[in-house]
């Protein structure tokens, strides 16, 4: 759980950085950048090895299907910070855990037990009490949010399976790997030269999605589903 929480801490720091350059540049390139980062890291780190263990996996398409659907997720969610204040955004997010608790009961069999529906009613309330999302409505950019909540849910579902079996950094390197294979050829036509600034910006979010990922990853293999997606709320703080 502590990993977990740690994590989220890393990716709530992220998702400020990366809304602090939305609105300079598309979502595209910066999500381009970041893959590239975290994919060289995962390389550095393990090299040969870690290819030959991801030619081999039998995952492949597990692996492909988590990285279409967290993919999706980012091309409907960070967008939205163009229109939605970050008070909106955060609490329409935190239905993932939601979904990712009842998703966890219905293909994971876990237990629904009293304590986890508890916590994940009281830390969505928490969310909504602390983010004050006043106004909000369900527009398009609402809902756009609420599918990437569902995407992340079942990503995180896929990810808790298959993290027993695969090792960490060929799960962080499939899912970078595969954005940028993708992504390249948009952003080239969507490229905007980078101020140092925004390329600093840009390249803290991939180390620190890199590892936030990681240990993201590890603490799936420990905890169940249900439990992992409520200790997500531990990145309101």
């Amino acid at each position: 759980m502590l990993l977990g929480a740690t994590a989220y801490t890393v990716f709530s720091i992220h998702d400020a950085v990366i809304k602090s350059v939305i609105n300079s540049y598309d979502v595209v390139q910066i999500l381009l950048l970041r893959s590239l980062v975290i994919s060289l890291l995962c390389l550095v780190i393990g090299r040969g090895q870690m290819l030959r263990d991801l030619a081999a996996s039998p995952n492949r398409l597990t692996l492909l299907l988590r990285a279409v659907l967290t993919l999706a997720a980012w091309w409907m969610y960070y967008p939205q910070g163009r229109h939605l204040q970050l008070a909106e955004m955060t609490t329409l997010y935190y239905v993932a855990p939601i979904i990712t608790l009842i998703l966890a009961v219905i293909f994971l069999r876990e237990q629904l037990t009293l304590a986890r529906v508890g916590a994940a009613a009281i830390g969505f309330f928490g969310v909504v009490v602390a983010a004050d999302p006043s106004g909000v409505h369900l527009g398009l950019p609402a809902i756009f949010a609420l599918a990437a909540a569902f995407c992340w849910a079942v990503a995180m579902i896929l990810m808790r399976t298959i993290s027993k079996s695969e090792s960490s950094l060929v799960l962080v390197f499939s899912l970078n790997a595969f954005y940028a294979i993708v992504l390249t050829p948009f952003a080239i036509v969507l490229w905007r030269p980078l101020d140092p600034l925004a390329g600093l910006a840009i390249g803290a979010t991939g180390i620190a999605a890199g590892i936030a990922q990681y240990l993201l990853i590890e603490a799936a293999r420990r905890i169940p589903a249900a439990v992992l997606g409520t200790v997500e709320y531990s990145a309101l703080v």
